[in-house]
């Protein structure tokens, strides 16, 4: 109820600045999403909004910048728009293994290898990126795919083993 109670109080003031973490924790649905309802209209009204939060979903709803901040280091800095028209996961079947360099290309974040699969994840220029895994020899497929916000988080938060 505390938290409630300063977050209308912000909010009934008109602040400028708000700061906001994990504000919807301890809230039953309905709550929350009016919160989260408050939060994109002092947006709209012009206020600043910092908001940290580990549900994607909400981060989704109300973000216009993403920004994934993982053990002090920034991951990600991108916006929604740059996620739905840039970001793709771009998977190629090979006959034998790519050498080594074949991918190393503007754009690309993450490469994962599972078996004859190569994945990769690219933050943009996905187009030059399919057309190169397709050039090589020994190729099946290579397919283009969108990814969501959930998805990319994921992969920025992948550890390499070993």
């Amino acid at each position: 109820m505390r938290t409630q109670t300063a977050l209308l109080l912000a909010f009934a003031r008109g602040a400028d600045l708000l700061i906001l973490d994990e504000p919807t924790e301890g809230l039953d649905p309905v709550m929350a999403e009016k919160l989260l309802e408050l939060v994109v209209g002092s947006a709209a009204d012009g206020a600043t909004v910092f908001f940290s939060s580990h549900q994607v979903a909400e981060v989704e709803q109300i973000a216009d910048r993403i920004l994934l901040i993982d053990r002090g280091q920034l991951l990600l800095d991108t916006t929604l728009d740059s996620i739905a028209q840039d970001f793709r996961r771009i998977r190629g079947v090979y006959d034998r293994p790519l050498p080594s360099g074949t991918l190393t290309l503007d754009g690309v974040k993450r490469i994962a290898v599972d078996g004859r699969t190569f994945s990769v994840m690219a933050s943009h220029n996905a187009l030059d990126i399919a057309e190169r895994m397709r050039r090589h020899s020994g190729t099946s497929s290579v397919e283009v795919l969108p990814m969501t916000l959930k998805e990319i988080v994921l992969e920025s938060l992948k550890r390499d083993q070993g």
